[in-house]
């Protein structure tokens, strides 16, 4: 059973030191730097790719601050509960997908993170079970107090509005050929 969630203060005060950490370690430009050149290795199309006007050289170094926002949210609730079920707070799908960008620059996240003494928490499995994000939740509520307003629409979209979406692109690569987004297609490379 899921440990009770912290007061939102708590979370607050906590990640904004997390997030203090992240942003003053002294690899931290290397890591934006890491986090802006995965462009190239994975794009999934339920994520950045449901942003209206998705343009990867605007939309970037915004996406991975929210990314790093929400990793230091669920560091902190995971610092406060040592739960890893109950740190899995609901991200909106753009910035989860950007998140794990993040998470990729393995060795130098790990190295960030045993100098300021974080748990880096984000599992598949726990995701999968949490409810979606929705604006005004628990996580929005975390967020605002740690960051001085509620995350931003253009990128922490509601469950509803990410499923509508996501439909809307499945239909429209489905037109091209690509289906299940992008899980199957039927294209020949002779």
């Amino acid at each position: 059973m899921p440990t009770v969630r912290p007061n939102p203060v708590d979370v607050a005060r906590t990640a904004a030191d997390i997030m203090r950490a992240i942003t003053t370690d002294p690899e931290y430009p290397r890591l934006l730097e890491t986090c802006r050149r995965y462009d190239q290795d994975r794009t999934c199309l339920t994520g950045t790719l449901t942003i209206s006007e998705w343009d990867i050289a605007d939309d970037a170094g915004p996406l991975i601050n929210e990314a790093l926002r929400a990793l230091a949210l669920k560091s902190a609730i995971f610092r406060l509960t040592g739960d890893e079920h109950t740190a899995e707070i609901p991200i909106a799908r753009p910035v989860d997908e950007v998140l794990h960008a993040v998470l990729a620059q393995r060795t130098l996240t790990e190295r960030m993170a045993a100098r300021h003494g974080i748990t880096f928490v984000h599992m598949t499995d726990t995701e999968v079970a949490a409810d979606g994000y929705e604006p005004g939740d628990y996580t929005t509520a975390c967020y605002a107090k740690a960051y001085g307003a509620e995350p931003p629409g253009r990128y922490w979209l509601s469950a509803d509005e990410h499923a509508r979406r996501v439909a809307i692109l499945d239909d429209r690569f489905a037109q091209v050929g690509v289906r299940d987004l992008g899980h199957r297609h039927a294209f020949t490379f002779n």
